[in-house]
Protein backbone atom coordinates (compact mmCIF):
# COMPACT_ATOMS: atom_id res chain seq x y z
CA UNK A 1 0.00 0.00 0.00
CA UNK A 2 1.19 3.33 -0.62
CA UNK A 3 1.26 6.18 1.75
CA UNK A 4 -1.31 7.65 -0.34
CA UNK A 5 -4.20 5.77 -1.37
CA UNK A 6 -4.88 6.39 -4.75
CA UNK A 7 -8.48 6.85 -5.12
CA UNK A 8 -11.02 6.17 -8.25
CA UNK A 9 -13.99 8.14 -8.58
CA UNK A 10 -17.17 6.73 -10.47
CA UNK A 11 -19.86 8.78 -11.41
CA UNK A 12 -20.49 12.34 -11.17
CA UNK A 13 -23.77 12.72 -10.38
CA UNK A 14 -25.77 14.95 -7.51
CA UNK A 15 -24.08 13.39 -4.37
CA UNK A 16 -20.51 13.85 -6.01
CA UNK A 17 -20.37 17.63 -5.27
CA UNK A 18 -20.55 16.62 -1.63
CA UNK A 19 -17.65 13.66 -2.03
CA UNK A 20 -15.32 15.74 -4.02
CA UNK A 21 -14.88 18.48 -1.85
CA UNK A 22 -13.71 15.79 0.97
CA UNK A 23 -11.26 14.46 -1.26
CA UNK A 24 -9.35 17.53 -1.97
CA UNK A 25 -9.66 18.34 2.07
CA UNK A 26 -8.05 14.71 2.86
CA UNK A 27 -5.12 15.65 0.16
CA UNK A 28 -2.24 14.83 2.76
CA UNK A 29 -3.80 10.96 2.69
CA UNK A 30 -5.63 10.28 -0.57
CA UNK A 31 -4.75 11.47 -3.90
CA UNK A 32 -7.26 11.59 -6.88
CA UNK A 33 -6.42 8.92 -8.91
CA UNK A 34 -9.12 8.31 -11.54
CA UNK A 35 -12.39 9.72 -12.54
CA UNK A 36 -15.11 7.52 -14.48
CA UNK A 37 -17.76 9.10 -16.33
CA UNK A 38 -19.48 8.60 -19.39
CA UNK A 39 -18.75 12.85 -19.74
CA UNK A 40 -15.52 13.41 -20.33
CA UNK A 41 -16.07 16.95 -20.10
CA UNK A 42 -17.83 16.74 -16.58
CA UNK A 43 -14.63 14.68 -15.73
CA UNK A 44 -12.39 16.83 -16.76
CA UNK A 45 -14.07 19.86 -15.08
CA UNK A 46 -14.12 17.47 -11.64
CA UNK A 47 -10.09 16.30 -12.21
CA UNK A 48 -9.30 20.08 -12.16
CA UNK A 49 -6.83 20.54 -9.65
CA UNK A 50 -4.97 17.03 -9.94
CA UNK A 51 -2.34 17.00 -12.69
CA UNK A 52 -2.22 13.32 -12.62
CA UNK A 53 -5.70 12.52 -12.44
CA UNK A 54 -6.72 9.55 -15.44
CA UNK A 55 -10.36 9.55 -17.21
CA UNK A 56 -12.22 7.17 -18.54
CA UNK A 57 -15.21 6.65 -19.81
CA UNK A 58 -16.23 2.38 -19.11
CA UNK A 59 -15.45 0.99 -15.26
CA UNK A 60 -14.30 -1.70 -17.26
CA UNK A 61 -11.15 -0.07 -18.27
CA UNK A 62 -11.01 1.91 -15.06
CA UNK A 63 -11.07 -1.37 -12.81
CA UNK A 64 -7.91 -2.91 -14.41
CA UNK A 65 -6.01 -0.29 -13.66
CA UNK A 66 -3.06 -1.05 -11.34
CA UNK A 67 -2.50 2.48 -9.89
CA UNK A 68 -5.71 2.76 -8.44
CA UNK A 69 -5.91 1.58 -4.28
CA UNK A 70 -9.67 1.58 -3.97
CA UNK A 71 -12.63 3.08 -5.73
CA UNK A 72 -15.54 5.40 -4.50
CA UNK A 73 -18.54 4.43 -6.21
CA UNK A 74 -21.40 7.17 -6.70
CA UNK A 75 -23.91 5.33 -8.95
CA UNK A 76 -27.92 4.27 -9.55
CA UNK A 77 -28.84 1.66 -6.30
CA UNK A 78 -29.58 -1.40 -8.97
CA UNK A 79 -25.30 -0.53 -9.69
CA UNK A 80 -24.19 -0.73 -6.64
CA UNK A 81 -23.33 -4.57 -6.19
CA UNK A 82 -21.80 -5.52 -9.98
CA UNK A 83 -20.00 -2.26 -9.70
CA UNK A 84 -18.76 -3.07 -5.97
CA UNK A 85 -18.54 -6.72 -7.12
CA UNK A 86 -16.46 -6.20 -10.21
CA UNK A 87 -14.12 -3.66 -8.18
CA UNK A 88 -13.18 -5.85 -5.49
CA UNK A 89 -12.43 -9.22 -7.17
CA UNK A 90 -10.01 -6.84 -9.52
CA UNK A 91 -8.29 -6.13 -5.68
CA UNK A 92 -9.76 -2.93 -5.02
CA UNK A 93 -11.01 -1.83 -1.60
CA UNK A 94 -14.37 -0.31 -2.49
CA UNK A 95 -16.70 3.02 -0.24
CA UNK A 96 -20.13 2.46 -1.72
CA UNK A 97 -22.98 4.86 -1.17
CA UNK A 98 -25.66 3.72 0.58
CA UNK A 99 -27.93 2.04 0.26
CA UNK A 100 -25.33 -0.94 0.34
CA UNK A 101 -27.60 -2.54 -2.28
CA UNK A 102 -30.92 -3.28 -3.74
CA UNK A 103 -31.57 -5.89 -1.23
CA UNK A 104 -29.50 -8.49 1.62
CA UNK A 105 -29.03 -10.89 -1.16
CA UNK A 106 -27.26 -8.37 -3.39
CA UNK A 107 -25.55 -7.46 -0.28
CA UNK A 108 -24.40 -10.90 1.17
CA UNK A 109 -22.70 -11.34 -2.39
CA UNK A 110 -21.06 -8.06 -2.04
CA UNK A 111 -19.83 -8.97 1.69
CA UNK A 112 -18.53 -12.49 0.24
CA UNK A 113 -16.60 -10.81 -2.32
CA UNK A 114 -14.73 -8.40 0.07
CA UNK A 115 -13.88 -11.46 1.97
CA UNK A 116 -13.11 -13.77 -0.85
CA UNK A 117 -10.42 -11.16 -2.34
CA UNK A 118 -9.17 -9.99 1.00
CA UNK A 119 -10.95 -6.06 0.45
CA UNK A 120 -12.76 -3.61 2.54
CA UNK A 121 -15.91 -2.90 1.78
CA UNK A 122 -17.69 0.13 3.44
CA UNK A 123 -20.82 1.32 3.45
CA UNK A 124 -21.40 5.27 2.90
CA UNK A 125 -23.73 5.70 6.00
CA UNK A 126 -22.71 9.72 5.46
CA UNK A 127 -25.22 10.46 8.98
CA UNK A 128 -23.40 8.38 11.45
CA UNK A 129 -20.14 11.49 11.25
CA UNK A 130 -22.03 13.92 12.65
CA UNK A 131 -20.55 14.58 16.51
CA UNK A 132 -23.95 15.22 18.04
CA UNK A 133 -24.76 12.08 16.43
CA UNK A 134 -21.39 9.79 17.49
CA UNK A 135 -21.84 11.41 21.06
CA UNK A 136 -25.54 10.22 21.17
CA UNK A 137 -23.83 6.47 20.52
CA UNK A 138 -21.32 7.00 23.12
CA UNK A 139 -23.97 7.69 25.78
CA UNK A 140 -25.65 4.65 24.93
CA UNK A 141 -22.87 2.47 24.95
CA UNK A 142 -21.78 3.60 28.22
CA UNK A 143 -25.21 3.33 29.60
CA UNK A 144 -25.24 6.85 30.93
CA UNK A 145 -29.24 6.41 30.39
CA UNK A 146 -29.66 2.72 31.16
CA UNK A 147 -30.83 0.24 29.37
CA UNK A 148 -32.11 1.76 25.89
CA UNK A 149 -35.89 0.38 25.09
CA UNK A 150 -37.47 2.66 22.60
CA UNK A 151 -36.47 4.86 19.64
CA UNK A 152 -38.72 7.24 17.98
CA UNK A 153 -37.45 8.59 14.80
CA UNK A 154 -39.27 11.08 12.56
CA UNK A 155 -38.66 12.86 9.33
CA UNK A 156 -41.48 14.88 7.70
CA UNK A 157 -40.16 16.62 4.55
CA UNK A 158 -41.58 17.79 1.18
CA UNK A 159 -40.25 16.67 -2.00
CA UNK A 160 -42.03 16.88 -5.55
CA UNK A 161 -40.04 16.05 -7.61
CA UNK A 162 -37.34 13.73 -7.58
CA UNK A 163 -33.55 14.96 -8.03
CA UNK A 164 -32.70 12.71 -10.71
CA UNK A 165 -34.82 10.60 -13.47
CA UNK A 166 -33.73 7.31 -12.34
CA UNK A 167 -35.59 7.87 -8.69
CA UNK A 168 -38.39 7.61 -10.46
CA UNK A 169 -38.22 3.73 -11.60
CA UNK A 170 -38.46 1.19 -8.74
CA UNK A 171 -35.87 -1.09 -10.51
CA UNK A 172 -32.83 1.39 -10.17
CA UNK A 173 -33.67 2.98 -6.80
CA UNK A 174 -35.58 0.09 -5.10
CA UNK A 175 -38.37 1.78 -4.18
CA UNK A 176 -38.28 5.50 -2.37
CA UNK A 177 -38.26 6.99 1.08
CA UNK A 178 -36.76 3.78 2.11
CA UNK A 179 -33.71 3.49 0.57
CA UNK A 180 -32.95 7.56 0.51
CA UNK A 181 -33.84 8.24 4.05
CA UNK A 182 -34.99 5.02 6.00
CA UNK A 183 -31.71 3.77 4.88
CA UNK A 184 -30.02 6.31 7.25
CA UNK A 185 -32.69 6.31 10.22
CA UNK A 186 -32.27 2.45 10.78
CA UNK A 187 -29.06 1.96 10.41
CA UNK A 188 -29.04 4.30 13.39
CA UNK A 189 -31.61 2.62 15.24
CA UNK A 190 -29.79 -0.93 14.23
CA UNK A 191 -26.41 0.95 15.12
CA UNK A 192 -27.92 1.97 18.47
CA UNK A 193 -29.54 -1.07 19.71
CA UNK A 194 -26.15 -3.38 18.62
CA UNK A 195 -28.41 -6.01 17.21
CA UNK A 196 -31.16 -6.49 14.64
CA UNK A 197 -35.09 -6.68 15.45
CA UNK A 198 -37.08 -9.69 15.94
CA UNK A 199 -40.04 -9.10 13.81
CA UNK A 200 -41.09 -5.99 11.60
CA UNK A 201 -44.64 -4.09 10.74
CA UNK A 202 -44.48 -1.59 8.13
CA UNK A 203 -47.01 0.20 5.92
CA UNK A 204 -46.49 2.68 3.10
CA UNK A 205 -47.81 4.25 0.36
CA UNK A 206 -47.28 6.94 -2.84
CA UNK A 207 -49.03 10.12 -3.14
CA UNK A 208 -46.87 11.25 -6.03
CA UNK A 209 -47.02 10.11 -9.93
CA UNK A 210 -43.89 11.82 -9.89
CA UNK A 211 -42.31 8.56 -8.86
CA UNK A 212 -43.13 4.40 -8.27
CA UNK A 213 -41.51 4.35 -4.66
CA UNK A 214 -43.27 5.23 -1.16
CA UNK A 215 -43.77 8.77 -0.16
CA UNK A 216 -45.42 7.60 3.16
CA UNK A 217 -44.27 4.99 5.62
CA UNK A 218 -44.93 4.07 8.74
CA UNK A 219 -42.53 1.48 10.44
CA UNK A 220 -42.23 -0.49 13.78
CA UNK A 221 -39.28 -2.96 15.01
CA UNK A 222 -39.63 -5.35 17.70
CA UNK A 223 -36.47 -6.09 19.51
CA UNK A 224 -35.88 -9.05 22.33
CA UNK A 225 -36.82 -7.94 25.91
CA UNK A 226 -39.75 -5.44 24.99
CA UNK A 227 -37.63 -3.38 23.32
CA UNK A 228 -38.75 -1.37 20.11
CA UNK A 229 -38.03 1.56 17.70
CA UNK A 230 -40.86 3.56 15.26
CA UNK A 231 -40.28 5.08 12.32
CA UNK A 232 -42.27 8.06 10.48
CA UNK A 233 -41.45 9.61 7.44
CA UNK A 234 -43.09 11.66 4.65
CA UNK A 235 -41.99 13.47 1.71
CA UNK A 236 -45.71 15.43 1.03
CA UNK A 237 -45.49 17.51 4.18
CA UNK A 238 -44.78 21.24 4.68
CA UNK A 239 -46.39 22.09 1.41
CA UNK A 240 -48.38 25.66 1.87
CA UNK A 241 -51.47 26.12 0.13
CA UNK A 242 -50.23 28.60 -2.40
CA UNK A 243 -46.98 28.04 -1.95
CA UNK A 244 -45.71 26.08 -5.62
CA UNK A 245 -42.06 25.67 -3.86
CA UNK A 246 -43.37 24.27 -0.72
CA UNK A 247 -42.33 25.00 2.89
CA UNK A 248 -39.06 23.09 2.75
CA UNK A 249 -39.13 23.04 -1.34
CA UNK A 250 -36.73 20.39 -2.52
CA UNK A 251 -33.88 20.74 -0.11
CA UNK A 252 -35.09 18.28 2.09
CA UNK A 253 -31.22 16.96 1.59
CA UNK A 254 -30.13 19.18 3.92
CA UNK A 255 -32.81 18.97 6.53
CA UNK A 256 -32.81 22.20 7.68
CA UNK A 257 -36.20 23.36 6.38
CA UNK A 258 -37.91 19.67 7.59
CA UNK A 259 -38.63 18.18 10.92
CA UNK A 260 -36.35 15.49 11.53
CA UNK A 261 -35.89 14.66 15.24
CA UNK A 262 -35.15 11.35 17.20
CA UNK A 263 -35.37 10.43 20.69
CA UNK A 264 -33.49 7.35 22.63
CA UNK A 265 -35.49 6.35 25.44
CA UNK A 266 -33.45 4.44 28.45
CA UNK A 267 -34.52 3.30 32.06
CA UNK A 268 -32.41 6.33 33.33
CA UNK A 269 -33.31 8.82 30.68
CA UNK A 270 -33.58 10.00 27.65
CA UNK A 271 -31.49 11.77 24.36
CA UNK A 272 -32.76 14.01 21.57
CA UNK A 273 -31.19 14.28 18.25
CA UNK A 274 -32.81 17.56 16.26
CA UNK A 275 -31.33 16.43 13.02
CA UNK A 276 -27.79 15.89 13.20
CA UNK A 277 -27.09 19.35 14.56
CA UNK A 278 -27.91 19.13 18.20
CA UNK A 279 -28.10 16.57 21.06
CA UNK A 280 -29.99 17.07 24.00
CA UNK A 281 -29.35 14.54 27.42
CA UNK A 282 -32.69 14.68 29.59
CA UNK A 283 -33.12 18.41 28.60
CA UNK A 284 -29.73 19.77 28.55
CA UNK A 285 -27.87 20.37 25.12
CA UNK A 286 -24.71 18.93 24.73
CA UNK A 287 -21.89 20.38 23.04
CA UNK A 288 -19.96 18.34 20.49
CA UNK A 289 -16.97 19.77 18.55
CA UNK A 290 -17.24 18.46 15.43
CA UNK A 291 -13.74 16.68 13.36
CA UNK A 292 -14.34 18.01 10.37
CA UNK A 293 -16.82 20.89 8.56
CA UNK A 294 -18.00 18.11 7.05
CA UNK A 295 -19.42 14.50 7.20
CA UNK A 296 -18.30 13.48 4.14
CA UNK A 297 -14.98 14.31 4.79
CA UNK A 298 -14.93 12.90 8.00
CA UNK A 299 -16.49 9.41 6.63
CA UNK A 300 -13.49 9.60 4.05
CA UNK A 301 -10.90 9.73 6.51
CA UNK A 302 -12.40 6.67 8.44
CA UNK A 303 -12.51 4.29 5.12
CA UNK A 304 -8.96 5.85 4.41
CA UNK A 305 -7.82 5.55 7.30
CA UNK A 306 -8.64 1.81 8.00
CA UNK A 307 -6.83 0.95 4.58
CA UNK A 308 -3.66 2.98 6.25
CA UNK A 309 -4.20 1.54 9.68
CA UNK A 310 -5.33 -1.87 7.73
CA UNK A 311 -8.23 -2.47 10.54
CA UNK A 312 -11.94 -2.77 10.22
CA UNK A 313 -13.68 1.05 9.42
CA UNK A 314 -16.98 2.18 10.95
CA UNK A 315 -20.26 0.99 8.67
CA UNK A 316 -17.94 -1.82 6.87
CA UNK A 317 -19.80 -3.97 4.42
CA UNK A 318 -20.79 -6.80 7.08
CA UNK A 319 -22.12 -4.47 9.42
CA UNK A 320 -24.70 -3.13 7.09
CA UNK A 321 -25.64 -6.05 5.93
CA UNK A 322 -27.55 -6.31 8.73
CA UNK A 323 -29.49 -2.99 7.96
CA UNK A 324 -30.02 -4.03 4.54
CA UNK A 325 -32.32 -7.44 6.12
CA UNK A 326 -33.87 -4.98 8.10
CA UNK A 327 -35.08 -3.16 4.66
CA UNK A 328 -35.93 -6.32 3.15
CA UNK A 329 -38.64 -7.40 6.02
CA UNK A 330 -39.98 -3.93 6.02
CA UNK A 331 -40.71 -4.42 2.25
CA UNK A 332 -42.18 -7.78 3.16
CA UNK A 333 -44.83 -6.71 5.63
CA UNK A 334 -45.71 -3.55 3.52
CA UNK A 335 -46.52 -5.98 0.53
CA UNK A 336 -48.02 -8.83 2.48
CA UNK A 337 -49.57 -6.17 5.46
CA UNK A 338 -48.77 -8.37 8.63
CA UNK A 339 -45.97 -8.53 10.87
CA UNK A 340 -42.50 -10.30 9.53
CA UNK A 341 -40.12 -11.93 11.52
CA UNK A 342 -36.77 -11.69 10.29
CA UNK A 343 -35.90 -14.94 10.16
CA UNK A 344 -38.67 -15.01 7.34
CA UNK A 345 -36.88 -12.91 4.81
CA UNK A 346 -33.16 -12.34 3.97
CA UNK A 347 -32.34 -14.70 1.13
CA UNK A 348 -34.47 -13.88 -1.56
CA UNK A 349 -32.58 -12.50 -4.86
CA UNK A 350 -35.60 -9.66 -5.72
CA UNK A 351 -37.66 -7.36 -3.80
CA UNK A 352 -41.04 -7.65 -4.90
CA UNK A 353 -43.06 -4.42 -4.92
CA UNK A 354 -46.62 -3.38 -5.40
Amino acid sequence: MTRKIRLGVVGLGRVASSHLPAIEELRDKVTLQAIVSRDPEKAARAAEGWDNAKLYTTFEEAVQDPDIDAFLLLLPHDLHAPYAIQAMQAGKHVLIEKPMALNYWEGQQMVEAAEQNGVTLMVGQSRRYFAPVMKSIEKIRNGEIGELFTIHAMLLAYIDKPAVDWWKDVKHIGGFIIPLWGSHILDYIVWAYGELPETVYAQGYSHNANWDGEDEVAISLKFAGNRMANVMMSFNAGRVPGDEEGLGGTRIWSTQDSVYVRYMTGTKGILHLKDEHELWDNGEQVICPSKHGSNFTWQLEEFIDSLLEQRVPLAAGHEVLGVMRVMDAIFASMLANRVIRLDEVGLERERTHD
